[in-house]
């Protein structure tokens, strides 16, 4: 049975390891060391229920299969409006459908506040993550060039909006 739902507190553990598996095994994320439980938790605190940040977990058969959230995107007040989204899945679970189940309930959940755009940061090269994007209506806003490291690699970034229809 597939199950969508907010992630809770309980959930930090498994969150936690699956950010660090991109951390230590991927471009995904800039960040370049793991993070303690704890250190993690701070994080978790900001989503919540029917607001513009929020944080779905969806399991398959009681396996956790990947997360998605919303998050600030930056700490200007007036950004208060837009988000920047994240998606993250179980490595053996890529190409089955399962980002696009996260991505529906993300949005639908946040299309009913205040948000009115989405920003998505993409390590380039990832097709898949920015067919995933395309598909929920984001259109290519832009690149950064060379902005990152990691590695050993140079890497570079495109930029990815999705507004919300007026």
């Amino acid at each position: 049975m597939t199950l969508l739902r907010h992630a809770a507190t309980k959930d930090l553990p498994w969150l936690n390891d699956l950010y660090n598996y991109y951390i230590l095994k991927s471009t995904a994320t800039f960040d370049l060391s793991p993070y303690t439980v704890s250190q993690r938790s701070a994080w978790l605190e900001q989503f919540a229920p029917k607001s513009a940040h929020q944080l779905w977990i969806l399991e398959d058969q009681d396996e956790k299969i990947g997360y998605a959230s919303s998050q600030p995107f930056r700490a200007k007040a007036g950004y208060q409006h837009t988000v920047e989204t994240s998606i993250y899945l179980t490595p053996h679970r890529y190409g089955q459908g399962w980002g696009k189940i996260l991505y529906d309930r993300l949005f639908l959940e946040i299309d009913q506040t205040e948000v009115s755009a989405a920003i998505a940061m993409i390590t380039l090269p990832n097709p898949a993550s920015i067919k995933l994007h395309a598909g929920q209506g984001f259109q290519l806003t832009g690149n950064l060039v060379d902005v990152g490291r990691k590695f050993d690699q140079t890497l570079s970034v495109c930029l990815m909006q999705r507004s919300k229809a007026r």
